[in-house]
Formats: C-alpha cells, structure tokens, sequence
C-alpha cells in the first residue's frame, strides 16, 4: 500500500498561505506568514500611504517656502527704521516680525547669538545687512533679496557667524539628525520583531547602548572626520545620542499603542513629521502655519537647535533643546513602564 506523506503545516493551508518559493525558510516561519491577498495588499497600502504623506508634508512644506514672521532686526533712526519696515510689509505682508535695536553693535550681537538671523543696520546714507551665514545661504539670500527690494538698491551682507569649512551649505546638521532618527526608528522595530516580549530593562540597556555608539559615531564622522558640525566632540556625541535615545524610545511607545499599525504611525510621525520640522533645510519660520507647531516640540527640530546652537550661537538654545530630548526619552520610558504594569497585571487575570 502506497505511503501517504502528511502535508507540512504551510501546505495544510492550501491556497490560504503563501508557498516556500525560497529553500531553506522554516516551516514555523511559513506556518505564520499572511494569506496570500493581505501579502500582497498590505504592503502595497502601507507604502503607498507613508510614500504619499512624505510627498505631501515635504512638498507643503518646501515647494514654494515663504516667511511667516520671521525675526528681523533693524537698528537705524527712527524714521529709515519705519520707512524700510513699511516697505519691507508693503512687500510681503505678515512675512517678518521687526526687533529694533539702539546701535549696530547691539544688533550685531543679536545676530550672533541667534535672536534674529539678520539685521538692517544704518551706515551713513546706506543700510547693510548683518548676518549670520549659519543660517544657511538660502535663507540670507531671500533676506538679501527682501531688503534690496525695499531698500531700492543693492545692500551689502556682512557675515558675522560664517559657516564652518566642512558644512558650506549649513545643511549638515540636518543630515545628520535625520540620519540618527532613521537609524532610532530602525532600532526600535527591530527590537520589537525580534522581542516584543522583552522586559523593560533589558530594553533600556539595549537603547542606551545603541544611544552611546550613535553619539560617538556621529561625532566621529560629523566633528572629528569631516568638520562639518563645529560643535564640541563630546556635545556633539550628547545631542545625537539623546535624540537616538529619543527616538528609539518614542519608535517603541507607538509600536506598543498602536500594535500592527504602529510601524506606519512611527515612521510618519518620527520620520516624515519630525525631520520636516526641524529647522535643518529651512528656519522653521517658513514652515505652512500647520507644521510650524512641531517645530517646537518635536525631537529632531530640539537636536538641530542644539546642535546649530552650540557649534555657531555661543551654545544658544543647547540646554532647551538637550531638556526636551531628555523629557522626550523619560516620557515615553514612563508610558513603556505604565503599560508593562498594565499586562503583567492582565497575565494573572487570564489565567
């Protein structure tokens, strides 16, 4: 009599599982994979979906950028002060927000401590633009643009926070953040795939590790190899290694409230919300006045202020931003805690 082999797990499902068209993946793991039309739609559905928010934050945020009352100094009597603002209006209303100062000096300072991004300043018969080239050259370029329109002839720029040799365009520090809070968001999935069940203080020493080594790998390439983040070495290993920190622990906060579709709501929160808030291509002045909120609270726009603050403004905005990524990381360890308490109780309860 003929033997009968006894189908595999995978194969018992018939046309509701997908076939082991790749030698060598074990039975268990073909037992737990999707029918075959959730294979093929979800994937489909989720991509399209973050693909589509990231095409629509980024485009409404940098397609055509504007100033929404971005800080703007003048220092120069009286009546030239109110006849450039005016102009200034005339030109592109509700752009800027003017600060008056008492000399070039005073404004000068505000400048390089990063008050206001630049200054029109009074010298003689003209006015000059006092400036600080840290602010990126697309953003001293329109304030050049503005105040030659309402000046009516050329003004001059005098750079008095120029950008360091390693990071001509200013957008280093950008690159750099959004790098940390892929790799954060990274971290976290995987840590979740492949122990969801792991407590929370194996966890914990995990993402501290994984902070330290980023810290030190940012800073190492960023400061030490590449100059392009004038920061201190140690404060540049800090802000980066809070934000993974960060990052890595808001990445699981949302994996665990919103279970099968918190790797989409992490990704466009962390990843498409976050980093196009940041104030790392653009001030966040020009930002829609719907994204110009995040700019204040979210982790990547805290670490780019850090960091910007701490290599060209005299450390300016380095504790705030150093504060948030701590209340940040502490806020979500506390909600992780919160609900590990929550399912050890329900454990016992079900049993």
């Amino acid at each position: 009599m003929p033997t009968v082999s006894r189908p595999e797990n995978g194969e018992r499902r018939g046309r509701h599982a997908l076939l082991d068209t790749e030698p060598g993946i074990p039975t268990p793991v073909l037992a737990a994979g999707a029918g075959i039309r959730k294979a093929m739609l979800v994937p489909v559905v989720t991509a399209l979906a973050i693909g589509t928010v990231f095409v629509a934050v980024y485009l409404a945020a940098f397609h055509a950028p504007t100033a929404h009352h971005q800080p703007l100094g003048i220092a120069a009597s009286e009546q030239t002060a109110a006849r450039a603002e005016l102009a200034l209006n005339d030109t592109a209303p509700d752009a800027y927000t003017f600060h008056r100062y008492p000399s070039a000096d005073a404004a000068r300072d505000a400048v390089a401590h990063d008050q206001v991004p630049a200054a029109l300043v009074a010298r003689g018969h003209d006015m000059v633009l006092i400036a600080a080239g840290a602010q990126g050259p697309s953003t001293v370029a329109g304030l050049q643009a503005a105040a030659t329109s309402a000046v009516g002839h050329p003004v001059a720029v005098e750079d008095v926070v120029p950008l360091a040799s390693g990071d001509t365009r200013g957008l280093s520090v950008f690159y750099a953040s959004f790098g940390v809070v892929l790799a954060g968001f990274l971290f976290s999935v995987s840590s979740y795939q492949i122990a969801p069940r792991l407590p929370l203080a194996a966890r914990l020493a995990s993402t501290v590790v994984f902070a330290a080594a980023t810290g030190v790998m940012v800073a190492l390439i960023g400061h030490a190899a590449l100059h392009a983040l004038p920061a201190a070495f140690a404060t540049v290993a800090l802000v980066a290694g809070l934000l993974a920190m960060a990052t890595a622990t808001a990445a699981g906060v949302l994996l665990r409230v919103c279970g099968p579709i918190g790797m989409p709501v992490a990704s466009v929160v962390l990843l498409i919300f976050g980093n196009a808030t940041s104030g790392g291509i653009l001030p966040p002045s020009f930002l829609p006045p719907w994204l110009a909120p995040l700019s204040q609270i979210m982790p990547p726009a805290a670490a780019v202020r850090a960091l910007r603050g701490a290599g060209y403004y005299h450390s300016a905005h380095l504790t705030g931003g150093l504060l948030l990524l701590a209340a940040w990381t502490l806020g979500c360890l506390a909600v992780q805690y919160v609900l590990d308490l929550r399912a050890a109780r329900r454990e016992p309860a079900a049993a």
